[in-house]
């Protein structure tokens, strides 16, 4: 049920870019960045290793719907964080990556020559994959699962204008409650950076 209201509001979505763009004479956009995940209290628990932080990386493409908004469509992967914790000749293991759709609509300040700042608001489908195990040095059992849901999206921005064409853009995204009550509820954290080309 989640995933189909999420498909409907994302046409929706592309319907009333399709309408803007044809009326407003809108510029469209795509770019891609790379950069880092922190996922919030993660490592707050008594474990022996934990990592919470991740390489992630984001494809997008958007429209300009007037001098001071856009749309925006996105994907991102966001690489594995993983945990550890042993107690009583007993080792526990986890480790999950994430994969993230979302629609944000983006709200500019007018730019002072080529620079531009921005803050953000959308929604998002979030997939998570994780894997646990559990071993004592003589046998070894794992398990992996995968859950998904919808939630919110914000940030800030910043982008410099290379050309009219070329672009380079710095995003803070702020994901809120990803997860749920099965793997836990979480917000993750993400810098990146990376060119923007427009058409």
């Amino acid at each position: 049920m989640k995933t189909r209201t999420l498909l409907i509001t994302a046409t929706t979505l592309l319907a009333f870019t399709g309408q803007a763009n044809a009326t407003e004479g809108g510029t469209g956009y795509f770019g891609l960045s790379f950069g880092q995940a922190k996922v919030k209290d993660f490592c707050d628990s008594a474990l022996d290793s934990c990592d919470d932080t991740a390489f992630t990386g984001r494809i997008h493409g958007g429209v300009q719907l007037n001098g001071y908004t856009d749309i925006e469509f996105g994907y991102r992967y966001m690489d594995d964080v993983d945990a550890s914790v042993s107690a009583l000749g007993i080792t526990a293991a986890a480790e999950a990556n994430g994969h993230f759709a979302d629609a944000t609509l983006q709200f500019g300040i007018p730019g002072t020559g080529p620079f531009q700042v921005f803050a953000k608001a959308g929604a998002m489908y979030w997939l998570i994959d994780y894997n646990v195990s559990a071993t004592n040095g003589l046998a070894r059992i794992s398990d992996s699962d995968k859950e998904d849901g919808v939630a919110l999206r914000t940030g800030l921005g910043a982008r410099y204008d290379i050309n009219q064409d070329i672009s380079l853009r710095a995003d803070w995204d702020y994901l809120v409650d990803v997860g749920n009550d099965d793997i836990g509820e979480t917000d993750i954290q993400v810098f990146s950076f990376g060119p923007e080309v427009r058409f």
